[in-house]
C-alpha cells in the first residue's frame, strides 16, 4: 500500500517541502546544506529522503542534471509513483518543466509492444534552451 504524503517521516517532509518551494532543481547536497539548520546534518539522511519520495512519486530525479526536483502533475491527487517522468531541461539557466502530455507514454508503450520489451522506469529528459536563455544567447 502506497504511503500518503501525509504520512511522510519529519526528514522526508522537510525535504519535499524545500523541494516543493526551490525554483530550480537542487542536488543531494545542496539539500543537505539548506536543511542543516533544521536537523537534516548527513548525506545518507537526505538520500533515504530522496529515495522515500522517489518511490512515492513525490519526487523526481532529472538524470542530466543529477538533481531533483517536486512532482508536480496537478492530475495526480494522490501520487502515483509509476507514472511518467517526462522533463524539459535548459541547458543554459537549470529550468526544469515537467511535461504533461499522455500522448508521449501513450508513444513509448506502443514502442515497447512493438519491441517486445518490458519498461521499468520511463524518464524522458528534452535539452535545450528556454525561451529567455535562447533570447539571451542570440
Amino acid at each position: 500500500m502506497r504511503t500518503k504524503s501525509t504520512e511522510l517521516s519529519p526528514h522526508s517532509r522537510k525535504v519535499f517541502d524545500l523541494l516543493s518551494k526551490s525554483e530550480k532543481p537542487l542536488s543531494a547536497y545542496e539539500i543537505l546544506d539548506k536543511l542543516r539548520r533544521h536537523g537534516i546534518k548527513a548525506p545518507p539522511t537526505v538520500y533515504r529522503a530522496l529515495e522515500s519520495l522517489t518511490e512515492r512519486g513525490m519526487v523526481h530525479r532529472i538524470e542530466s542534471l543529477n538533481a531533483f526536483v517536486a512532482c508536480h502533475d496537478e492530475d495526480e491527487e494522490d501520487h502515483n509513483h509509476n507514472h511518467a517522468a517526462q522533463f524539459a531541461v535548459c541547458r543554459g539557466c537549470g529550468s526544469v518543466t515537467e511535461i504533461h502530455d499522455h500522448r508521449l507514454s501513450d508513444m513509448i508503450r506502443e514502442l515497447s509492444n512493438k519491441l517486445k520489451f518490458h519498461i521499468e522506469r520511463e524518464m524522458l529528459e528534452l535539452l535545450g534552451l528556454c525561451q529567455q536563455c535562447e533570447h539571451k544567447a542570440a
